[in-house]
């Protein structure tokens, strides 16, 4: 059977290749090939890239952010995780287990102050304010969720892939907020919809690989796709008074 959801790692799943077990072993690698494609640390430097270029950004600016946000939002933390698993810290680059994930995630968040204040001192034009921003919350929200997994093991796979979602429907509100209605509300589905579609898909992968619960993805996926969007909100508008 899969692994839990809970710390105790589960004991070995007897190998089944044909009926009904060998379908349900077809789910499982499925499932598995989902959480480590959508793997929270693919999407910062995307997102980085995507919103510099959104807001008018040059090639060379783009190619910058990228790299920095490659650099500490995404190798760092990685890198710290492989050395956990080679050292038996971790039995999978997944850090399945709640304790574990302590020094991830402080990692984290040091990496993501840092990155955050190199872009910060080196990112100019018209992205500036919405990069320094979403950089920002990275820290922040990794902290949070610190605080939270010190109790309960809320899903990061979600948060991150909610998150990512949410940034992008809050960048497209943004850049088309002076088009018709109509118009605006087209391409705001045209350009985000088909990723919301990952959600129930991630959602499901990581229940049925045993990683988590129902509830512990829902509130992940909940945490991404509202808390960051409304921190950006407030920040640009309402700190920055960037609002037209």
């Amino acid at each position: 059977m899969p692994p839990r959801p809970d710390d105790r790692p589960a004991p070995p799943r007897p190998a089944r290749t044909r009926g009904r077990g060998g379908a349900r072993d077809r789910g499982y690698r499925v499932a598995n090939a989902v959480s480590y494609v959508l793997n929270p640390l693919v999407f910062p430097p995307v997102a980085f890239a995507l919103l510099d270029a959104h807001f008018g950004a040059g090639p060379g600016e783009v190619a910058w952010t990228f790299g920095v946000s490659l650099v500490f939002f995404c190798l760092v933390p990685l890198l710290y995780v492989v050395g956990m698993v080679r050292r038996g810290r971790a039995e999978s680059l997944e850090v399945r287990e709640r304790a574990a994930r302590l020094g991830p995630l402080l990692v984290g968040v040091a990496s993501y102050a840092v990155g955050a204040l190199l872009l910060a001192a080196t990112v100019e034009g018209p992205a500036l304010p919405v990069i320094v921003a979403f950089a920002a919350l990275y820290p922040l929200n990794t902290a949070a969720l610190l605080l939270i997994n010190l109790r309960w093991k809320i899903s990061i796979h979600m948060t991150s892939l909610a998150g990512f979602v949410g940034v992008l429907l809050f960048a497209a509100l943004t850049v088309w907020r002076d088009l018709p209605g109509g118009v605006e509300a087209a391409l705001t589905v045209a350009t985000v919809g088909p990723l919301v579609l990952l959600l129930p898909l991630l959602m499901w992968a990581r229940v049925r690989v045993g990683a988590h619960s129902v509830g512990q993805v829902v509130a992940g996926a909940a945490f991404g796709l509202v808390v960051p969007q409304l921190q950006l909100w407030w920040i640009v508008y309402e700190w920055l008074g960037l609002a037209g």
